[in-house]
């Protein structure tokens, strides 16, 4: 078995919360936390002010998965994220990497 690791960066305010839903997915999922590291400093925003103060960590999860199923099922995920993002663009590289060439135009009547 393979040990598979992800980085999430988690922010709260006073209003609101970043990364923590994706954290409570991944655990869902069978990751659990590993590590968990605070990180401090604001910065400055886009007008030079500092922001609403926050808190946020770093939080490493793991999991341990089989060296066969775990990376096709990463490649999976990926494939379906770029379905989402770009759905034209993946099937026109489908059609044109099976032979088939461009789709047929329909018949004007």
């Amino acid at each position: 078995m393979a040990l598979e690791q992800q980085a999430l960066i988690v922010r709260a305010r006073a209003t609101d919360e970043e990364g923590l839903a994706k954290l409570n997915v991944e655990l869902q999922r069978g990751w659990r936390v590993a590590q968990v590291t605070p990180m401090g400093g604001t910065g400055l925003d886009d007008s030079g002010e500092a922001p609403t103060p926050f808190l946020a960590a770093l939080v490493i999860i793991e999991r341990n998965s089989d060296d066969e199923k775990g990376p096709v099922a990463v490649e999976a995920l990926e494939k379906v994220k770029e379905v989402e993002d770009e759905p034209k663009e993946i099937v026109e590289e489908v059609v044109e990497e099976n032979g088939a060439g461009s789709p047929p135009q329909s018949a004007s009547r």
